[in-house]
């Protein structure tokens, strides 16, 4: 009997990890959003990226950005903000701003990634999930070259997980599962890379970037979830 209800309290815990927990959540609310004047600017990079709104990650890329406040005219990257979505945000989140990549001068961002660091350590099943939308010169083309989800483990070796296309005019809900890839690991980290812009000012915009995973808890506090059972198993003998 003791070893039945230590078994059940053990699977009582298995099952509830199984939904997904938020890791880490950026809405970009913290930004000067753009408009027909040009790429608005993107507030809070601490030097290395730009931490996450909620839990813990740290946002990176390889492209230029807009951290100069005021007009967009006073910016010169190619990664900023324009009007964001209520799509996908969290705690009643205002839409605010949207990340926004645009093509640059001669298309330079083709080939060109923002990625998502965080420590999955505890987690299993990892997914991303996002609002975006693109102009019709922006990233995406789907009937040509797409954006490429990727995830790695060590910031070296990058697998594709799969690929999209993000032209359409209002924001859609984008979602991708890492499978196994990211299990328990400490240095998880997902890639978006661009492809098929065919415009300097062609972008995507991506808003309300919710990392998620089913929480595991340490195997230590497995054994005394164990030990509690036995002892409430003692208790009523």
């Amino acid at each position: 009997m003791k070893n039945v209800l230590a078994l059940i309290a053990i699977a009582g815990v298995a099952g509830a990890a199984s939904a997904q927990d938020l890791i880490a959540y950026w809405n970009f609310n913290d930004s000067t959003p753009g408009s027909g004047g040009g790429l608005g600017s993107l507030n809070g990079f601490d030097g290395t990226g730009f931490p996450s709104d909620a839990g813990a990650g740290l946002l990176t890329t390889n492209i230029a950005i807009n951290t100069v406040a005021g007009t967009p005219s006073q910016n010169n990257g190619t990664l900023g903000t324009f009007a964001g979505t209520t799509n996908n945000a969290l705690f009643g989140d205002a839409s605010g701003g949207a990340l926004s990549i645009q093509g640059g001068q001669d298309q330079v961002n083709n080939g060109n990634w923002i990625q998502f660091e965080f420590d999955a350590s505890l987690y299993t099943d990892v997914n991303i999930s996002w609002a975006g939308r693109g102009t019709g010169t922006g990233f995406g083309d789907p009937f040509g070259l797409q954006n490429t989800v990727q995830f790695s483990t060590d910031g070296v070796n990058f697998t594709n997980v799969d690929t999209y296309a993000s032209r359409q005019a209002s924001f859609d809900l984008y979602d991708f599962s890492m499978g196994s890839g990211l299990d328990f690991a400490d240095n998880a980290i997902i890639r978006i890379v661009f492809d098929g812009a065919t415009g300097s000012a062609g972008n995507n915009r991506l808003d309300n970037v919710q990392i998620t995973g089913a929480f595991i808890p340490a195997p230590g506090a497995f054994a005394l979830l164990g030990l509690g059972g036995l002892a409430a198993a003692r208790r009523r003998r």
